[in-house]
């Protein structure tokens, strides 16, 4: 299996299709044509991260990752998605494609105890037991309450 960096010039329905499926297995209700018009527009930044996990052709996983730079922590950022397709899971591929974002936020000088975040959703992290899975990666909460406002 390989893991790689997309950018706006590769071939990304894979990662749409994948992101979809998440979206949507999660009962997010993000219309179909706004996320591949975001996974199109995250993958030309550079201060982003689309990443893909193949086996023989096939996209089987998929993560995002957004910098932010901040007074209190410098450069730092966020694991936005992270999806395997089912019969992907339990192999190993996640733990390499998460070490793949950690290598990407490294080089572009994430470091420390504040490097990044994931956010888990009290829903889908009850069901899949997130919380238990990110804690085995290094992940820890802060308690910090994350609030939020459209706009």
């Amino acid at each position: 299996m390989n893991i790689r960096r997309l950018t706006g010039s590769d071939d990304l329905s894979g990662a749409i299709e994948l992101l979809r499926r998440f979206f949507s297995e999660e009962g997010f209700d993000t219309a179909q044509e706004m996320i591949a018009a975001h996974t199109r527009q995250l993958a030309a930044l550079e201060t982003c991260g689309l990443f893909i996990g193949e086996d023989q052709g096939k996209t089987v996983g998929v993560a995002t990752v957004s910098m932010e730079f901040g007074i209190e922590y410098g450069w730092w950022a966020e694991m936005g998605d992270l999806y395997l397709v089912p019969e992907y899971r339990g192999r190993g591929l996640s733990r390499r494609v998460v070490k793949s974002v950690e290598e990407f936020l490294k080089d572009r000088g994430c470091r420390g105890c504040h490097g990044y975040q994931v956010t888990v959703t009290p829903f889908a992290g009850a069901q899949h037991g997130l919380a238990r899975y990110y804690a085995r990666l290094g992940f820890k909460s802060e308690g910090r309450l994350i609030l939020r406002k459209r706009i």
